[in-house]
């Protein structure tokens, strides 16, 4: 598909990596303009290199999403240079998978810090820009983890199903100013989260973790893993106008992991 997004203007938290990443160079391809949020500031700016290589203006914002006011301070920001934005892709998150008995209570709070409350920080920032102008799209990530909530993964699955009830409900807040609000669960892609993932399963042993992996794409009914782009097709069909009465929706992009 080709999008056309000339003029846009988009935020992608979690955009110095992985689906984030993805997601705002696509918005790049398609016209718009991107604001990269990410925790570290080395990919931040490398993502917006590669935003301007394509000939879009790019913001690289370093940025620790569980801080409300470094999240106000950002759509400050992007309000400042370019007077408004238009498509918000919230993409930070952490998965820290452990026997919830054996999880730090530390982890426990970062996962929730970052997934739950950085997500809604976002949208509560972003919604009061776009509903008084009557325009805007939010897409947020939760998870197949959200549906298929398998051990060790009580809490991140938690913080991703928080996701999809606040996508539901933030999408008819605004259902009437013309603001969609909808949200992506990915499957099994291997983003550098994942590498994380297999870090914390498998370990240093190589075999181990290709062996972990193909027990988790083998759950997949095609037996094969995603690539960031598949998500970010999504992301960037909700953004058009064919999409405008797509709101509210979680929508699994998982090769039919979930139903």
């Amino acid at each position: 598909m080709e999008f056309n997004f000339v003029g846009k203007k988009a935020l992608v938290t979690g955009g110095g990596s992985g689906l984030g990443r993805e997601c705002a160079l696509l918005f790049a391809k398609g016209g718009a303009d991107v604001l990269i949020a990410d925790l570290k500031p080395e990919r931040c700016e490398a993502v917006a290199n590669e935003v301007r290589a394509l000939g879009r203006n790019a913001i690289a914002y370093a940025i620790d999403v569980t801080d409300y006011n470094q999240v106000e301070a950002m759509y400050k920001k992007i309000v400042e240079e370019w007077g408004t934005v238009d498509f918000v892709v919230n993409s930070a998150g952490v998965c820290l998978t452990e026997d919830l008995t054996a999880q730090s209570v530390n982890d426990i709070d970062l996962s929730i810090d970052v997934n739950i409350k950085g997500t809604i920080y976002s949208c509560r920032e972003a919604l009061a820009i776009m509903r008084p102008k009557k325009y805007g799209k939010i897409v947020n990530m939760s998870s197949i983890a959200a549906k298929a909530c398998l051990g060790g993964f009580s809490v991140y699955s938690a913080t991703k199903a928080a996701v999809l009830a606040a996508t539901a409900s933030l999408g008819r807040e605004a259902a009437l100013d013309n603001v969609t609000v909808n949200c992506i669960c990915p499957g099994i892609i291997k983003t550098s989260m994942w590498e994380e993932i297999l870090d914390q399963l498998a370990g240093d042993d190589q075999a181990e973790r290709d062996k972990v992996w193909a027990e988790w794409t083998a759950g997949t009914p095609n037996g094969k893993p995603q690539d960031p782009i598949d998500i970010a097709n999504m992301v960037a069909f909700l953004c058009t106008e064919e999409a405008r009465y797509i709101t509210s929706q979680n929508i699994g992009v998982d090769g039919g992991y979930t139903f």
